[in-house]
């Protein structure tokens, strides 16, 4: 039985999914510790118009949006008898890449012994995926634990 689950959440569908199936995992002693990734995609994107953006007022709505997430996760579990959630926000900062989030989601599940990791297959990331990976790809390929993928729904085979 596993103890300790780290959970990947982004606010997405799939994520959302993710969230519910490691809620059916939830029992006495133990803990899902619901992580989100905060990096800077806006930052990978050198052109004109983005030297005029401002990144420090992005980043700023961007943690918002995290701790929105995470706080719908706290809520969910509260709903559901015997579980023990807590949250993580990683923040990441202007100087992340593509391949940062998966590396702090391995960090984060290595630094609490997790036994676990539960990730959506498509997150929030979109086609930018095509030309870099996914970060549920790349979990799985490092992971030095097993790794549960959830789906998303438009992927089911019919």
């Amino acid at each position: 039985m596993y103890k300790n689950i780290l959970l990947a959440i982004d606010g997405s569908t799939t994520s959302d999914l993710a969230l519910h199936e490691a809620l059916k995992f939830a029992g006495t002693g133990v803990m899902i510790t619901a992580v989100t990734v905060l990096d800077n995609p806006l930052q990978s994107y050198n052109t004109p118009d983005a030297l005029a953006f401002n990144f420090e007022q992005a980043h700023a709505e961007f943690a918002k949006q995290a701790e929105h997430i995470l706080k719908n996760a706290e809520t969910l579990a509260l709903q559901h008898a015997q579980v023990s959630l807590k949250t993580q926000l990683i923040d990441l900062g202007f100087k992340s890449g593509h391949n940062d989030i998966a590396r702090a989601l391995l960090q984060a599940a290595d630094d609490m012994k997790a036994d676990l990791i539960v990730i959506g297959t498509h997150g929030r990331r979109g086609i930018k995926r095509l030309f870099l990976g996914s970060v549920a790809e790349q979990v799985i390929r490092r992971a030095n634990q097993p790794v549960l993928l959830i789906r998303s729904p438009n992927d089911a085979t019919k």
